[in-house]
């Protein structure tokens, strides 16, 4: 097993983002980023550099839950060469898929899918593919979407699985937790899906922020040391304004 030195060029990089990427055991020097790796047995070019770009990748998913803006890697290099290299491998090693420090929570297997979802969720314009990893987002950390008290607003995540139940079924009606959803909070928008279909999308904006707001909290929960307070019944914020420069999504009240 032999240890290498990777190289890529992530442009943009702010002092708060540099120092992130540090707490990975990254270098950085102006856009010039480099981190180690160790080549695992029997490994070959293409799956060690494909492993790279994950790594990397990983962690930039990371930054963009943190601070709200999705960098990209580019020109990866490896030093010394990958496909002119002879790894040499121990007569007795552990096996362990190579991850960044505790800092972020990589030991649960379950978080690089979500800040993947994350990036999709925080930066798409498509509103129903947006609904769609929020809830994968929510059904992958295991929070609770039940609505039990149908006759109040519905708890925060249950309203990400109703919205996104309502945005993407093909059929005419909804069903009827669907259509109570739509009779308790909004009371004027009909459920037929062909028909108001511009009215679910409108409805489905103007609660996006609060509701991406709700996921990214899940979100940031694993990616922290510290615990971030999860309140998966109560429901998402009804009012305030959205102050993007105070962060991901953060209400005023």
């Amino acid at each position: 097993m032999s240890n290498y030195v990777v190289f890529c060029n992530i442009s943009g990089l702010k002092p708060m983002q540099a120092t992130l990427l540090e707490q990975a055991g990254c270098r950085v020097l102006g856009d010039v980023v480099e981190f180690e790796l160790l080549r695992e047995q029997e490994e070959s070019s293409d799956e060690f550099r494909d492993r790279g770009a994950r790594w990397i990748g990983r962690e930039l998913s990371r930054l963009n839950v943190l601070t709200g803006i999705l960098y990209k890697a580019a020109s990866l290099r490896f030093e010394p060469p990958t496909g002119n290299v002879t790894v040499n491998v121990g007569a007795a090693w552990g096996h362990a898929p190579q991850m960044p420090p505790s800092h972020a929570g990589w030991s649960d297997e379950g978080l690089e899918f979500r800040v993947s979802a994350w990036d999709i969720a925080s930066h798409t314009e498509d509103t129903v593919l947006r609904f769609v990893m929020l809830d994968s987002i929510c059904e992958s950390a295991g929070v609770s979407q039940e609505w039990i008290d149908r006759g109040t607003w519905p708890p925060r995540f249950a309203e990400v699985r109703l919205i996104r139940n309502l945005l993407v079924h093909g059929s005419a009606e909804p069903n009827q937790e669907v259509l109570k959803y739509l009779e308790v909070c909004t009371r004027s928008i009909p459920g037929n899906r062909f028909i108001n279909r511009h009215k679910h999308l409108e409805l489905a904006r103007l609660r996006s922020a609060h509701l991406v707001l709700s996921v990214w909290r899940v979100v940031v929960n694993d990616c922290v040391e510290s615990e971030v307070e999860l309140s998966s019944y109560q429901p998402a914020s009804l009012r305030g304004c959205i102050i993007e420069d105070q962060g991901p999504y953060s209400i005023y009240r």
